[in-house]
């Protein structure tokens, strides 16, 4: 009945419009999947494909929550469906899917049925199941991209050796264990690119297949459970362009051979167990621009690095390397990652290391480099992380790094550097962290902290920074983790608290220890409701314990030793059930120990020094008295504080020791009097006294 309607000439409207017969309008009501598979029916476009989309639509949208089916355009053609194109014949050659959202099993089994089918790219999908056998039926693929799904491993037989056309694999991060077919690789001479990576596969050797694929300039294996050596026929691939082999339990030496991939850019062999020296044939890869190896036990100098002035990114963290830094990395112009850390390399820096080049992370440390710190690694204004603690550096940190403003993390700490901190340094605006511990810093912190919007984490311990902190420190308003004991910063922690009063409520961490700072503890502290640690040791401190302590419920450390507190523990410290370590010793507490919760498990040394205190866990035991009377009210404890302290408190009780003598004499004669007789005047009182009841 379709070709009826086409050789009339008249449009399905027409018909409709026209006709009389009711099987003819019955025709123009028919639901569209039935009228498109009609119309292909009429049309070059192979129906068998158009079944075939149908199916794999109706198929996965049973379990997805996608939009990929329903773009569609008018004309119904098969071929304007998303992500489908089709060859000048109408035969479907290429099914784009990916970021999709597709979810459930790959119907394979119908798709491998589409003859001209080029490329099959669904990666990034949450695709599940094994990859059935029948992929093996997709023989004209060329590119295959399953990458960043869900599968569980290949159906039984794993055989793919039919796919002699593929050019491109994509396979990596796709959940696929057990055992890769990698004799199927045999037949694939034309693959041009192979990403396997990110797969708990079975531990395997390096697979001698993949050294026969010549034609290769992307070959990922990376965290796939190889085990063993680089075999030397590595050097055959001399097409290659990227190798990754990081994340593997690879060892052994890294083969000469490798110098013969004269093509490489890309080198990551980071995670691994190599060990020896980096091999001679490395100065010949001078088109490499990323070398990523990090996390083994390589040995030796960089000797052969110095000819690779394309790198652009180095990290070689982690290994067991020695010497100098080439002076030629301070002439590369294309370096932006530059990371040697935890190693032995010895010796001055370049000086013009960065000159050049848009450094943006550099990381240096724990290492024993000697010398300054090069001056001129922000110099191109792209410097985000600077990493150059635990070194031996001196002299001063250099002023120009008071103009980097892209910076955002600067580590200089555990060095023997000296002198001040630029001015501009406290007030980098993007800076999320300091840390300038263990130097010999001089001169305060100054008032541009104010606009150090992002600062997160200021760490300036064992330093001789000295006055008091500027009030301008509120402004800085991201400010969590505050250490800056061993100092000689001065003035009062009430002062203290009113210039950090916007910021107190985010505070993690403070550590003022080993400071001048003197007066009370304020009782606003006890606001600080995500505060993890407090240490306010070896400074002057005075008075009481705030009880508003008892506030911090997560507390986990609470240091107050070595200062002049007086007065008892509030017991309502035993609320704080997170507290691990607690230190109060050195002051002149007095009073019984709080008992219960964590303070059944801190020892004597959390005391020491405090003469006044007894109860557990301290040989000295409280009176019945002590152990019944509650804690004095802040006020009152502070008043008998200073009047003890005085001497004056001894006149009072003397005083009342007086009384008290006298009151029993007198008390003493009346009782006596009784026994002669009644005395009229006590008669007279207590009626009196009756009479107004």
């Amino acid at each position: 009945m379709v070709f009826v309607i086409k050789i009339s000439g008249l449009g399905c409207g027409s018909v409709c419009r026209t006709s009389s017969n009711k099987s003819i309008k019955h025709l123009c009501r028919v639901h569209l999947s039935t009228l498109s598979i009609s119309f292909f029916a009429s049309s070059p476009f192979s129906p068998g494909s158009l079944q075939i989309l149908m199916k794999l639509k109706s198929t996965l949208l049973q379990t997805s929550n996608t939009s990929a089916f329903d773009s569609r355009e008018s004309s119904n053609s098969m071929c304007n469906f998303t992500g489908i194109t089709c060859n000048s014949q109408g035969s479907i050659t290429k099914i784009k899917l990916s970021h999709q959202n597709l979810t459930g099993v790959l119907p394979l089994d119908f798709i491998c049925q589409l003859q001209s089918l080029e490329k099959l790219s669904l990666g990034f999908n949450n695709l599940n199941g094994p990859i059935m056998e029948d992929l093996k039926n997709c023989v004209k693929l060329q590119y295959l991209n399953l990458s960043n799904n869900l599968f569980t491993g290949w159906s039984v037989p794993a055989e793919i050796s039919s796919l002699s056309q593929l050019q491109y694999l994509y396979l990596e991060g796709s959940g696929l264990s057990q055992t890769f077919p990698w004799k199927s690789l045999q037949n694939m001479t034309g693959l041009v690119q192979l990403y396997l990576g990110n797969n708990p596969f079975n531990p395997f050797p390096f697979p001698k297949e993949v050294l026969q694929l010549t034609n290769l300039t992307w070959l990922d294996l990376c965290n796939c459970s190889i085990h063993g050596t680089i075999p030397a026929e590595i050097g055959n691939l001399k097409e290659l362009i990227y190798l990754g082999l990081w994340g593997n339990n690879m060892t052994g030496k890294i083969p000469v051979e490798i110098g013969n991939l004269v093509n490489l850019r890309k080198l990551s062999l980071s995670h691994n167990s190599f060990i020896g020296k980096l091999p001679v044939g490395l100065r010949n890869l001078t088109k490499l621009e990323v070398f990523h190896f990090s996390m083994n036990n390589l040995e030796g100098n960089l000797s052969e690095l110095r000819f690779l002035n394309n790198l652009v990114s180095l990290r070689l963290c982690e290994n067991e390397l020695s010497g100098q830094v080439p002076a030629e990395f301070g002439e590369f112009k294309k370096l932006v990652i530059l990371s040697l850390c935890y190693n032995s390399f010895t010796g001055p820096l370049p000086q013009n290391l960065g000159s050049s080049a848009k450094l943006y992370i550099v990381n240096l440390s724990m290492n024993f480099f000697t010398g300054q710190i090069p001056q001129y690694m922000c110099k191109q204004g792209t410097l985000s992380v600077l990493y150059m603690y635990g070194n031996n550096l001196t002299g001063e940190i250099p002023a120009s790094y008071a103009n980097c403003s892209t910076l955002l993390d600067f580590r200089v700490n555990n060095n023997s550097l000296s002198g001040t901190i630029p001015t501009g340094i406290w007030g980098l605006p993007h800076l999320l962290n300091i840390d300038i511990k263990w130097k010999s810093i001089e001169d305060p912190i100054t008032s541009d902290i104010k606009n150090a919007k992002s600062l997160s984490t200021l760490y300036a311990g064992h330093n001789c920074l000295s006055g008091e902190l500027p009030a301008e420190i509120s402004k800085a308003t991201s400010l969590k983790f505050i250490q800056l004991s061993d100092n000689q910063l001065s003035g009062t922690l009430p002062n203290l608290v009113i210039k950090l009063k916007r910021i107190l409520t985010i505070f993690t961490t403070i550590d003022l220890s080993s400071n001048k700072f003197e007066g009370e503890i304020p009782e606003v502290l006890g606001k600080l409701t995500v505060l993890r640690l407090l240490n306010l040791s070896h400074n002057s401190l005075t008075s009481h314990i705030p009880s508003s302590l008892a506030n911090l419920s997560g507390l986990e450390s609470l240091d107050l030793s070595s200062n002049r507190l007086t007065g008892q523990i509030p017991i309502q410290l035993t609320s704080l059930t997170f507290l691990a370590m607690l230190n109060l010793s050195q002051n002149q507490l007095t009073g019984p120990i709080p008992q219960g919760k964590q303070f059944d498990t801190f020892e004597n040394n959390s005391y020491d020094g405090n003469l006044g205190l007894c109860g557990f866990p301290l040989s000295v035991n409280c009176s019945t008295n002590e152990l019944l009377s509650p804690p004095l009210p802040s006020i009152l404890q502070e008043h008998n504080d200073s009047i003890f302290g005085s001497g004056f408190g001894w006149k009072v009780v003397l005083m009342g020791y007086g009384c008290g003598l006298l009151f029993g004499l007198a008390m003493g004669c009346v009782v006596f009097n009784f026994k002669r007789g009644n005395p009229k005047w006590l008669l007279r009182f207590v009626k009196e006294n009756k009479t107004q009841r």
